[in-house]
């Protein structure tokens, strides 16, 4: 058959993603993702333009965003008539990858809010606000600051975002992910007298003498939770915190720096930093550089001043390789408790909040 040309099956199949390899072009979204695939491969040419590798890892994930709408139209379509959700969809929820090169990396937050679609797209189960925010943002010369929003839809209450996954340029990601602003509860959990014993249950579970057994069968409100947080950790002197640190080398398991969110002194976040750094001189550069055109920007931005953000975060990632090619970078993520101002009130984000003003202390975060 070979010597014939009649090559068929497996061995035919075997070939077309051969010659679709060699030629780096477009795959089909459910046959294969190898030019996905192929921007975590050894061939350091797919690594010599930070800008090409992300805008071929987006472009690929095209196709699967397709597969995804159109699974979600079935599934609607479905949920309409009664019967089973459609195939499309059924086969997005089912699908697994390699766990040794597709593992979501997430260094804090809620997991059960985000599920990979394909190795540079995420979905995170997210609020009108943030979609609304992340629209608005892109708009603006602040979108270069946040992960593309490549598409959105809407199941119910709830709005699926099909958000670029910033980890997939790196070889070996190195995360910190750093809560942003002196306030990072909303002005209407102020006002809740509902006490929660759930929300006892977390403080116990950081600081197990947070709390003494009265308090925590009692329960605690919204916000003696969040004030707990902020006195504790840095946010209420210095305007952020680490919430998580993840630092990946070589070939051995990736580690992470221990109870992040207790640190309260400058010594100990210095430390912390320096941790997550690993001493390269360089890394640390090229934060301050990025911190420093992500200030500028927010300070001319429009939007930013008539909008609050709460409990917003920076994402820190740079390639824990020392041979990868994609630099250290810097982004704003995590705008569910985003909100336009009511009127004419413009923020300065760094005025102490009272009742009422709105600030946030956002600026206060990034100055320090």
């Amino acid at each position: 058959r070979r010597r014939q040309g009649r090559v068929r099956g497996p061995e035919r199949r075997r070939r077309e993603r051969r010659r679709g390899e060699r030629g780096g072009g477009a795959c089909e979204s459910r046959g294969g993702l190898q030019a996905v695939r192929l921007l975590r491969s050894d061939d350091r040419s797919l690594w010599r333009s930070t800008h090409a590798v992300r805008e071929a890892s987006l472009r690929t994930a095209d196709a699967c965003i397709a597969d995804a709408q159109q699974g979600e139209a079935g599934r609607g379509e479905a949920e309409a008539g009664g019967a089973e959700e459609g195939p499309q969809w059924r086969w997005l929820r089912n699908r697994r990858f390699n766990a040794a090169t597709n593992a979501f990396i997430q260094v804090a937050g809620h997991s059960n809010l985000f599920e990979r679609l394909c190795e540079s797209v995420i979905i995170k189960q997210s609020s009108t606000p943030e979609r609304a925010a992340y629209e608005g943002i892109s708009a603006t010369p602040l979108g270069p600051f946040v992960p593309r929003c490549l598409c959105a839809c809407q199941r119910g209450e709830v709005q699926l975002l099909y958000i670029e996954d910033l980890t997939a340029r790196y070889r070996r990601p190195c995360v910190m992910d750093v809560k942003v602003g002196t306030r990072t509860f909303l002005e209407a959990d102020a006002a809740s007298t509902r006490r929660r014993v759930d929300l006892a249950l977390k403080m116990l579970a950081v600081d197990p003498a947070a709390l003494s057994e009265e308090e925590a069968a009692a329960g605690v409100t919204k916000m003696e939770y969040m004030r707990w947080r902020e006195v504790t950790s840095s946010s209420a002197t210095l305007g952020w915190r680490i919430e998580g640190i993840r630092r990946a080398r070589g070939g051995a398991a990736a580690s992470h720096y221990p109870a992040p969110k207790l640190l309260r002194e400058p010594e100990q976040l210095e430390q912390a930093v320096g941790w997550f750094c690993e001493g390269r001189p360089a890394v640390r550069r090229a934060f301050a550089a990025r911190l420093a055109e992500l200030r500028a920007a927010l300070e001319a931005s429009r939007w930013f001043a008539t909008h609050e953000l709460v409990s917003s975060s920076l994402l820190l990632l740079y390639d824990g390789d020392p041979h990868g090619a994609a630099p250290p970078g810097l982004w704003m993520i995590d705008f569910a408790k985003a909100a336009p101002l009511d009127g004419a009130l413009v923020l300065t984000h760094r005025a102490p909040w009272q009742p009422g003003n709105c600030e946030d202390g956002y600026l206060t975060g990034v100055d320090s």
